[in-house]
């Protein structure tokens, strides 16, 4: 069993919507999380679908489940007061899973994934036991704490990559940091859950390399290059490109 938990717990502070989550701004008619949806819905690795959301718009978000159709989904429930809270939560409405269960993390917010790479971290997961999903970097990066850099601080773009999502793991796995995380009482732990199975596990994390516009839709002006993506792609449409 392939379960995906799709996180659509944010608020909107960036994107200056005046409360109206932007996991819910239309685009053509369409919330932006159901375009995420149809992917994980027509994505055959897949087979049931949990959504935490932000609570006061549970209601709302179950209506768009029914009205476009999403019959992986299986729960809409409240997320948590952060990205781990909702991930747990999401854990524990999936029920009874075996050894090799696997849980793809992704963002309600990032639409532009494709299927192809949803099924390229199942696999990875099921041989290894977690995916993380990477885009290479285009130009070369300085990593410092400073306000200058030594020749050490840059780093080769060909060996450099971006953290976007999904990120893909054995459910038992991920269960497991996180009850090391509780029995520590550890607070201060890394945001991504991929790091959470190096620190806790020791675990190497294996990379899902994407070289698409798998965007996250956090600021206006991320709305608008989505806009423009799908509008190119309609334009390749019509002229058979």
């Amino acid at each position: 069993m392939t379960s995906a938990i799709i996180l659509a717990g944010g608020t909107g502070v960036r994107m200056k919507t005046n409360g109206l989550p932007k996991q819910f701004l239309e685009m053509y008619g369409k919330p932006i999380i159901c375009y995420t949806l149809e992917v994980f819905e027509n994505c055959p690795d897949v087979d049931q679908v949990i959504i935490p959301c932000n609570a006061s718009w549970i209601d709302y978000m179950k209506e768009l489940v029914k009205k476009f159709h999403f019959e992986k989904v299986k729960a809409v429930i409240e997320g948590g007061a952060d990205r781990q809270g909702s991930v747990i939560n999401g854990l524990n409405v999936l029920g009874e899973f075996s050894d090799d269960d696997i849980v793809i993390i992704h963002d309600g917010v990032r639409p532009l994934i494709k299927s192809e790479i949803i099924s390229e971290n199942v696999a990875v997961a099921k041989e290894h036991g977690n995916a993380m999903t990477v885009k290479p970097c285009i130009e070369t990066i300085v990593v410092t704490t400073n306000d200058t850099a030594d020749f050490d601080d840059f780093k080769n773009r060909d060996n450099s990559y971006t953290l976007t999502a999904p990120q893909t793991f054995k459910i038992k796995e991920l269960l497991d940091v996180y009850k090391q995380i509780d029995d520590l009482g550890n607070k201060d732990m890394p945001l991504l859950d991929a790091s959470l199975m190096y620190a806790y596990l020791g675990k190497k994390v294996y990379l899902v390399k994407d070289s698409n516009l798998n965007l996250k839709i956090t600021t206006p002006e991320d709305y608008y290059y989505m806009r423009s993506y799908l509008e190119l792609k309609e334009s390749k449409n019509i002229l058979g490109l």
